[in-house]
C-alpha cells in the first residue's frame, strides 16, 4: 500500500507540474515568476522580502523576478499605506483575471471532487498534505544549502534512464 501511495503522490506531483508549466507558458512567465504569483494569490499583498522568503528566493533573485513580473503586467510595487517608507507587492487586476481563467475551473472541479469525501477522510488528507508540505520545504532548504556543488550520482548519462525514471520502474516491479 505504501508503494502504491508513493506512486500516486509522484503522479499527482507530475500532473500539478504539468498544469503549472502550461499556465507559465500561457502567461509567458517562468516557473519562479509563477511561484511568486501563486504566493501573492494565496496571501495577498506583501513586502518583497516576505515574498522572497515565501517563494524561497534570495533578495537579489526576488528583485529580478519582480522586475520581470512587473514588465509582464502581473504585479506592481505600491507604497505601504501604514508605513510610507516601505513598498508592498500586489497582483494587478489583469493577473487576478488571468489566474481565475486558468486555475478557476480546476479549483471548482477540485472542490466538487473533495465534497465526495467524508470529514474523516478529508482530515487524513489534510494531515498528510500538511506533513508533506513541511517535509518538502525542509528538503528544498537542505538542497539549497548544498550550494552549487555538482551531485554526480544523480546525473543521467547518455543512454541511461534518469534517476526518476529508474525509481518508477523499480517501484512498478515491486
Amino acid at each position: 500500500m505504501l508503494v502504491a501511495v508513493g506512486q500516486k503522490v509522484q503522479a499527482f506531483q507530475d500532473a500539478t507540474d504539468e498544469i503549472d508549466e502550461a499556465v507559465a507558458r500561457r502567461l509567458q512567465l517562468n516557473r519562479t515568476d509563477l511561484r511568486c504569483l501563486s504566493v501573492l494569490s494565496q496571501a495577498g499583498a506583501m513586502s518583497a522580502s516576505a515574498l522572497a522568503n515565501a517563494a524561497g528566493l534570495t533578495r537579489g533573485a526576488m528583485t529580478t523576478a519582480l522586475d520581470r513580473i512587473e514588465r509582464a503586467g502581473y504585479a506592481r510595487r505600491v507604497w505601504d499605506q501604514q508605513d510610507r517608507r516601505s513598498v508592498r507587492v500586489e497582483m494587478t487586476g489583469r493577473a487576478l483575471k488571468d489566474v481565475e481563467v486558468l486555475y478557476g475551473p480546476l479549483a471548482r472541479e477540485g472542490l466538487a471532487l473533495l465534497q465526495k469525501y467524508t470529514n474523516e477522510e478529508l482530515a487524513a488528507v489534510l494531515r498528510y498534505l500538511e506533513d508533506g508540505q513541511q517535509l518538502q520545504r525542509a528538503h528544498a532548504q537542505r538542497i539549497r544549502a548544498l550550494g552549487n556543488a555538482r551531485v554526480q550520482s544523480v546525473r543521467a548519462t547518455p543512454g541511461r534512464r534518469s534517476t526518476r525514471a529508474h525509481r518508477r520502474t523499480t517501484q512498478a516491479q515491486e
